[in-house]
């Protein structure tokens, strides 16, 4: 005999299917618990185990005084693999756009703390852009990008609401070797919370790299800034012998 469902259970199959289905997305604010209790004839105890444990599988999001919102899937991004936004984000199942904000040529001496990172000097000149992040039609990072003129004398901007480690590697035939990634928790400014439709002011992943060629010289510097719900890293670590 199959073991009967109980009432927290359905509950929450009820809203994983909505999720799974597309009937809500990311930050869609789910029913309150009152109008839970009635749909489903069901204590708010029973309630409140359900959005508990969905709580626990990360579905949700529960925002004391504002009620439970559906979370974005959370992409794992594995330490030392050298992924862009787009593959990493397919992995997972989610479909990326880009949309540019921003795109202008500077001179290396408008951002001095860019010079040593890329190598450059004074008067070299750097493409810089700002590319907003969607997944799945919804924001979820922004990315401030430097990319050294002299390793990238030509850029099509119309790649860049594509993959842009796609268009280096396919269209000008560039070596991609590795990533510098440091990782770290900030607080937004103002812009980035805008660009991120971020309701209040909380912590988001900053995620800053070089990348080099596989002659080990660098030619991009990004800082991408994230919604921190969305985002684990793995990694792992060894022992070095004695």
């Amino acid at each position: 005999m199959a073991k009967k469902q109980l009432q927290y259970q359905k509950i929450e199959d009820y809203i994983i299917k909505q999720i799974k289905n597309g009937k809500v997305h990311r930050g869609d604010k789910l029913p309150s618990e009152n109008e839970l209790c009635a749909q489903f004839n069901v204590s708010r105890m029973t309630v409140n185990k359900a959005l508990t444990h969905l709580t626990d599988q990360e579905y949700i999001e529960r925002i004391p005084g504002k009620g439970s919102f559906v979370r974005g899937p959370r992409i794992e991004r594995k330490i030392p693999e050298m992924l862009s936004f787009s593959e990493e984000h397919r992995r997972a199942g989610i479909k990326t756009e880009a949309k540019l904000l921003h795109y202008s040529v500077i001179c290396a001496r408008e951002v001095p703390e860019i010079i040593d990172k890329l190598n450059l000097k004074e008067n070299d000149f750097i493409h810089y852009f700002i590319r907003l992040r969607l997944g799945d039609g919804k924001p979820m990072a922004v990315s401030y990008n430097y990319i050294s003129v002299i390793k990238v004398p030509y850029l099509d901007i119309t790649y860049l609401e594509k993959s842009l480690y796609q268009y280096l590697e396919e269209k000008l035939n560039l070596q991609l070797a590795y990533n510098d990634t440091t990782i770290s928790v900030v607080m937004p400014n103002k812009e980035i919370q805008k660009h991120l439709e971020m309701s209040e002011k909380r912590d988001v992943v900053l995620s800053t790299h070089i990348s080099y060629l596989t002659d080990n010289t660098p030619f991009e510097y990004t800082e991408t800034y994230y919604h921190a719900d969305q985002y684990s890293f793995r990694y792992q670590c060894y022992r070095q012998e004695k």
